[in-house]
């Protein structure tokens, strides 16, 4: 969501810094001028990126649940697999902050929504990831503990893609 405001970000009488929403002026008490009141621009990506990152958090919180059921925190294994998704978390907030300054933008510009779309994408790819370690985790939760391999190698591909991601 994008403000567009054209009211004075200073008061007009005193020279005080103002809020886009204030309405008296908090130094003098006098009503702030504006010419318009402000607009509210929704942009068309807005929903989209907020159940993006309710998904993400909801999967990443799902999948630390699972790294403590599966694995003690005193092995070396706990701390690489939680150490991974921790990268991952930290690269999809990066991803996420630019993809919404990228939609603050508010641009019709096709480049501009191009570039969006992409970063789009590669926010579902982190997704799409965190499930497929889900569901790992989930099947060896079941099934024997001591054969890990296929997480092990999940992780790896998590790994992949957070820098294949960092080249980007």
């Amino acid at each position: 969501m994008t403000v567009n405001d054209d009211h004075n970000h200073f008061c007009i009488y005193c020279g005080a810094e103002l809020e886009f929403d204030q309405k008296f002026c908090i130094q003098c008490g006098r009503e702030v001028y504006r010419k318009n009141p402000p607009k509210v621009v929704i942009s068309k990506y807005d929903k989209k990126i907020a159940e993006i990152e309710e998904d993400y958090n909801l999967k990443q919180s799902r999948a630390k649940e699972l790294i403590d059921k599966l694995f003690d925190p005193a092995h070396m294994t706990y701390n690489k697999f939680l150490s991974s998704i921790n990268k991952s978390n930290e690269l999809f907030a990066g991803q996420l902050d630019v993809t919404k300054k990228m939609i603050e933008v508010d641009s019709d510009d096709e480049l501009v929504n191009a570039e969006i779309d992409k970063k789009i994408l590669t926010l579902e790819m982190f997704i799409d990831k965190m499930e497929d370690l889900i569901d790992e985790m989930v099947i060896h939760l079941s099934s024997n503990k001591s054969d890990i391999d296929a997480v092990h190698n999940l992780f790896s591909d998590m790994d992949d893609l957070i820098d294949s991601v960092k080249d980007y």
